[in-house]
């Protein structure tokens, strides 16, 4: 919780270094995994202020979806004292279940330039203290957002800015995936400012990339921007994605016959269950064992999913629900004459060959 009001700092502090005059809006609905982070914005109200920085707790999580929307209606309006205001919304995984319809007419109708949206789900994969067990990454895909998926507390202030940056750059709100065993979780880290982002050289129907900023559309307005809302935007989050280096590939980088896939924490609960089997980097690579890392985990890269599969035999992705990621990189895969075979939830027969559906640990990896 500490992290995630750092990054409403530090986001304000790199505007500031940019010569930029901007504020940030917080808003959102309490219950674990982010049952604190009101109570922190609360502490911590003076610098927050100092820094032009407001939280207006939601009534519930649609309306706080709604007001946060308003945030990136700020250059719109006449005579505002700021030139953009970066937006944070909070909840967990009933929450954007709930806001669903607030989620999609906010994020259709775009970002700000200087704003920009980051919509943080506390996902709870064990139900340690939820009704149900939760993934949010397909309905925030359902709601035509980017999701990026963040490792430790010093991923979330890396992947953080990047989020923030990355809805700037392709007008759509970025969906941020917070397990439990990272937001309850604590971390010394360095809190260096973040390297300035890197905006892509992107183009878009023939066109340099821009993407369509307006405080509200007629029906007519609504059907023309579907297109840029569906291909373009996640388009664009793909190419900011890909020029800052968020997705990597490790292990072996030659010859190799197998690769592992994972995202956020369980990427880390995986590699440390390949140490124990005595498999660090030089043992991976020697036998021939890639890895892919990755942070944003929709749409995935697919140039960056094709280098990590060329010459690979199979491919095991390893998530905590449904098999989210191995069915794209299925899709992307699927018109080379060379690829690999992929399992994940199915083992090479067909057959369940992983019932686990809750968190990974080392244990059960």
């Amino acid at each position: 919780m500490h992290a995630l009001v750092r990054l409403l700092l530090e986001q304000r502090r790199a505007d500031a270094r940019r010569g930029w005059r901007t504020a940030g809006f917080v808003s959102g609905y309490r219950g674990s995994p982010l049952g604190g982070l009101d109570q922190q914005l609360v502490r911590d109200a003076k610098l927050l202020d100092a820094h032009d920085i407001r939280f207006v707790p939601g009534v519930n999580e649609e309306l706080a979806a709604t007001a946060v929307y308003g945030s990136q209606l700020a250059d719109h309006l006449p005579g505002p004292r700021f030139e953009g205001v970066f937006g944070l919304w909070y909840g967990k995984a009933p929450g954007v279940d709930r806001s669903l319809d607030a989620f999609k007419h906010a994020n259709w109708l775009g970002t700000s330039e200087r704003g920009g949206v980051l919509a943080v789900v506390g996902d709870d994969p064990s139900a340690k203290s939820s009704t149900l067990p939760s993934a949010t990454e397909g309905a925030l895909a359902e709601a035509f957002m980017p999701v990026l998926v963040p490792a430790s507390v010093g991923d979330l202030l890396r992947l953080g800015r990047h989020g923030f940056e990355m809805s700037r750059f392709s007008g759509a709100w970025t969906g941020f995936k917070l397990v439990t065993d990272v937001a309850d979780s604590h971390e010394i880290v360095d809190v260096e400012p973040v390297p300035g982002p890197v905006y892509p050289e992107f183009a878009w129907r023939g066109r340099p990339w821009k993407p369509t900023r307006k405080p509200g559309v007629d029906l007519q307005g609504t059907t023309a921007l579907e297109t840029e809302v569906l291909q373009g935007r996640l388009q664009a989050a793909t190419a900011y994605s890909a020029a800052n280096g968020l997705d990597r590939i490790e292990g072996a980088a030659g010859d190799a016959a197998v690769g592992l896939v994972a995202a956020g924490r369980t990427y880390v609960e995986l590699r440390e269950a390949l140490d124990r089997l005595g498999l660090d980097d030089e043992a991976l690579a020697r036998r021939g064992v890639r890895l892919l890392r990755l942070a944003m985990i929709y749409p995935l890269d697919a140039d960056r999913i094709r280098e990590f599969a060329r010459g690979l035999r199979e491919i095991v992705v390893v998530e905590e629900k449904r098999p989210f990621v191995e069915t794209q990189i299925r899709d992307v895969l699927y018109d080379l004459a060379e690829r690999p075979a992929v399992y994940g939830k199915n083992g090479p027969d067909g057959a369940a060959w992983s019932r686990r559906t809750g968190a990974w640990t080392p244990t059960v990896s």
